[in-house]
């Protein structure tokens, strides 16, 4: 998420000069934006020991990916040992707290860097593709992969794009070219995303920490119940309006500069599920998790013990991918519980739904579903989960109710 400070205003000057340079370019024009790239990552890098283990976090995965995408149980048993490596790498650089076992290994914040969590997805799309990448023939260069993983338009939090959808794009023949109502459209976007960041999520980011810092002072369980309400209303707007707003600035950023980055929002506050509210919301993640999470693990449990059982097969892979995803997000037990929160929205609104087609047949749940007063229902208690869930994004909820137990 975006915040004030000089990076921040660096990042609104590449966004300004990146285009100009890329689209007079000419046949350079990867070159020149992997070195835009390199430069930006590198100048995050707080010592040595942190640029040595990003270059290996980066690099590793393009070498690896050859190696492990081939047909035969060798390469399958490497796969599997790659993938199982990877994920341990990525936690312990992550440092959960929660995992008892990082408290014993000797660790330094140092070691994380810009965009850990973000090059896992991409590094993962990548290795997992390959075979068919090559089949297709999709450029596989090393320059095209570090665009692809480091593209300072997406390396902080997204969207989250397909290696083949990038290159793609990148090396399209028809740009668009920037005519006046085309750069006044899109700089009318990035203003408008820039407002959001800076204006409005700033205000609702004050505004939640002002609520939050009233719980414990609240006097009485009501009283804290109502304020925590009022506090996750406006946490929950915060996260919204900072995330949609950096989409918008980056999006447009890269539309200036000839590239199209996948839409990541959809008016998520208008869903009536907690189903529907992550097909609106950080779509580009949604997609990935049900790819390469959600398959997976519904696929392993219908040749195993949950086979014949696809309904109740759907809801445990929902709470797993779910459950992944939010501890993904955050190293603390905030996370972890977010996570289950989230998993456990998901299910509960398969439920009430697959119920409710059981009750009245497919064509009276599309008559169940336009009564006004069913959709107030589910409006509201798809967006009191949401803020109820989201609270635990950024906040010490854990902490906060252990202090007011005591």
């Amino acid at each position: 998420m975006l915040e004030f400070s000089v990076g921040g205003l660096f990042f609104a000057v590449l966004l300004i000069l990146v285009p100009v340079v890329l689209r007079f370019s000419g046949i350079y024009r990867r070159e020149v934006f992997l070195t835009v790239n390199i430069a930006v990552f590198a100048l995050t890098f707080k010592d040595i020991a942190s640029a040595a283990t990003a270059a290996a976090w980066v690099l590793i995965p393009y070498f690896a990916a050859p190696l492990i995408s081939n047909n035969g149980r060798k390469s399958l048993i490497a796969r599997r040992i790659f993938y199982v490596l990877m994920l341990a790498v990525f936690l312990y650089l992550m440092h959960y707290d929660w995992i008892f076992i990082f408290r014993y290994l000797p660790y330094s914040p140092v070691l994380k860097f810009l965009g850990l969590s973000y090059l896992l997805f991409r590094e993962v799309d990548y290795t997992m593709q390959y075979a068919y990448l090559k089949e297709s023939k999709v450029r596989l260069s090393l320059a095209d992969y570090l665009n692809y993983l480091l593209s300072f338009y997406t390396i902080m939090a997204g969207p989250i794009m397909r290696y083949e959808d990038f290159v793609n794009d990148f090396y399209r023949e028809d740009i668009p070219e920037l005519d006046t109502d085309r750069m006044l459209s899109v700089f009318q976007r990035i203003i408008f995303g820039y407002i959001q960041v800076y204006v409005i999520s700033a205000l609702m980011s004050s505004w939640s920490a002002y609520w939050f810092d009233r719980i414990p002072k609240a006097g009485n369980i009501f009283k804290s119940a109502v304020i925590y309400l009022i506090f996750s209303i406006f946490n929950a707007l915060f996260i919204y309006f900072n995330f949609v707003g950096y989409c918008d600035i980056v999006v447009g950023g890269a539309r200036l500069s000839g590239m199209t980055l996948k839409e990541n929002f959809d008016r998520p506050y208008l869903a009536r599920s907690m189903v529907e509210f992550w097909n609106r919301h950080h779509i580009s993640l949604s997609e990935w998790i049900r790819d390469y999470i959600y398959s997976p693990i519904i696929k392993a449990l219908l040749s195993g013990s949950f086979r014949k059982r696809l309904f109740e097969a759907q809801c445990a892979a929902l709470f797993a991918t779910f459950l992944i995803a939010g501890i993904w997000h955050g190293t603390n037990l905030n996370y972890l519980v977010y996570g289950l929160l989230e998993g456990l929205g998901v299910v509960l609104s398969s439920v009430y739904s697959n119920r409710l087609k059981k009750k009245y047949g497919k064509k009276g749940f599309k008559e169940y579903e336009k009564k006004t007063g069913v959709k107030i229902f589910e409006h509201v208690w798809t967006c009191a989960y949401v803020c109820l869930s989201f609270s635990f994004v950024g906040y010490d909820v854990i902490g906060l109710m252990m202090g007011m137990g005591k």
